[in-house]
């Protein structure tokens, strides 16, 4: 929601309308989970206190909303899985762009619940390994006492009584070949080929090539069952007020500060937190347009609401010095919406708020008796506001500090100087002439993440945003 500038003017006994137009946005995913994480670009993998599933952006079900696990995406493909007992058993897999497979075999997940060489090891109720293709079907029966993933077309399995050297305590990777994993006994030596039989060599359709007396195999753990990365845009930032956190686009408002959490814009989507539960909201080009008057004790409202939000309830919220909050629902069920309602006379600062279904799409303070901008989170000054913003997270050196490049923009008609303070205790400067911007670095010694508040004054105007500072050696 890209928000214009509103002009608001107060006197004491009328207040002209307060006309606004902002862009766009809406629930992708409603806020109703007590968890969101991305699966793959435009799928979500949503938990309950029960159970998971895996949406789409118009929150229509990839894997209905009754699975105990899902695993990451792992070369391509991820298990969605129920519970029996102490097992996992195997129902689909699921692909990037969410086509998935039925496992019609009663398998269950292994050692290693996740594809390598397009060969996933499972096993069956008593306990015996075996391999499951992309299809959903067993490639190798579940034969052998001990397994390990498929390296260069071949895997290692045993079908010995004690599995791999019977009781194993753990796996080493020492000055052998890095990434490649050998099995070691209590005395820390590789275990060799034992009485009841030697280890054996398979290619992926269960095909025996030779016995061999050393197991190995090569396991990436960088890349197994890691979380979907998506890379953020640059053009979105974060803000904090009040504690929550809203969304500028460029030095704008898209989104006015009412989230718990707010995870980074990537691919026009983030993840937040509304009232303890998660969502996922979608910004978009539309436009959203709304002009609020009071007067002799009345209320009058006018709204135009993205299609989008058609046939869904649309509401302006009255705010009186930060303490009575009321709401009212405009009339009007497709794009046009309009409100009159009868109002209480105080005076004092006032906030206007217009939203849909809990997402606030616009707001309008009126503090000041002059016109004043309120496009920088409804906290500039009549001089202008601060838009200041940080990367979402900050890695420490080698000497555990995170140097914390500032971005600050001073978007009054006169220099000021900005004052920066920030949460872990440091504080800098820096001056700017009239709509002009700047960069402060600022040393941070952390010895645990830290989550770091930045914030810039000057002026009588203020903003802030949020960092995580990421350290090198938690101490």
């Amino acid at each position: 929601m890209f928000l214009k500038k509103i002009f608001v003017i107060l006197s004491l006994c009328l207040a002209l309308p307060m006309v606004g137009q902002a862009q766009s946005a809406h629930w992708a995913v409603s806020p109703s989970y007590q968890s969101i994480t991305r699966f793959s670009d435009n799928l979500f993998k949503v938990k309950t206190s029960a159970s998971t599933g895996i949406c789409d952006e118009n929150e229509k079900w990839v894997v209905s909303l009754a699975m105990d696990s899902i695993t990451n995406l792992t070369n391509g493909f991820a298990l969605a899985m129920t519970k029996k007992k102490d097992l996992y058993k195997i129902e689909y897999i699921i692909r990037e762009n969410g086509t998935r497979e039925t496992v019609k075999e009663d398998v269950y997940a292994g050692d290693y619940p996740y594809f390598v060489e397009d060969r996933c090891v499972v096993m069956n109720k008593k306990g015996k390994y075996g391999y499951l293709d992309p299809s959903g079907k067993l490639a190798v029966p579940c034969t052998y006492t001990a397994v390990l993933p498929f390296h260069n077309g071949v895997a290692h399995v045993s079908k010995a009584k004690g599995g791999f050297s019977g009781l194993l305590d753990k796996l080493k990777s020492g000055s052998r070949k890095s990434g490649t994993l050998y099995e070691v006994g209590k005395d820390g030596k590789i275990v060799k080929g034992s009485k009841d039989g030697t280890y054996l060599e398979i290619d992926k359709t269960g095909k025996v090539l030779r016995s061999v007396e050393t197991v190995q195999g090569k396991i990436d753990t960088k890349n197994i069952n890691q979380p979907y990365k998506s890379t953020p845009d640059p053009s979105y930032t974060r803000f904090t007020e009040n504690k929550l956190y809203g969304y500028k686009k460029g030095g704008s408002v898209a989104l006015p500060a009412q989230f718990e959490e707010g995870e980074r814009v990537s691919d026009g989507y983030a993840i937040v937190m509304v009232d303890h539960l998660f969502g996922v909201v979608k910004f978009n080009t539309a436009s959203v347009g709304c002009k609020v008057s009071e007067t002799g004790g009345k209320m009058k409202a006018e709204a135009t609401i993205p299609s989008v939000w058609e046939n869904k309830a649309a509401s302006i919220i009255r705010v009186v010095n930060d303490a009575s909050r009321k709401t009212y629902e405009m009339q009007g069920t497709d794009t046009q919406r309009t409100l009159v309602a009868d109002v209480s006379n105080e005076k004092g600062k006032k906030v206007y708020e217009l939203a849909c279904e809990k997402l606030i799409l616009w707001r309008s303070y009126t503090k000041s008796t002059k016109s004043e901008d309120v496009g920088d989170a409804g906290k500039a000054s009549a001089g202008g506001g601060i838009t200041v913003s940080a990367p979402s997270t900050v890695s420490a050196n080698a000497k555990n500090i995170c140097a914390v490049n500032i971005h600050v923009v001073n978007r009054g008609n006169t220099t000021r100087t900005i004052s920066l303070s920030l949460s872990t205790g440091q504080s800098s400067s820096i001056k700017l002439a009239a709509g002009k911007s700047g960069n402060v670095t600022v040393n941070v010694p952390v010895t645990k993440d830290t989550k770091c508040k930045i914030t810039a004054s000057g002026g009588g105007a203020t903003s802030s945003c949020s960092t995580t500072l990421k350290a090198k050696f938690v101490l």
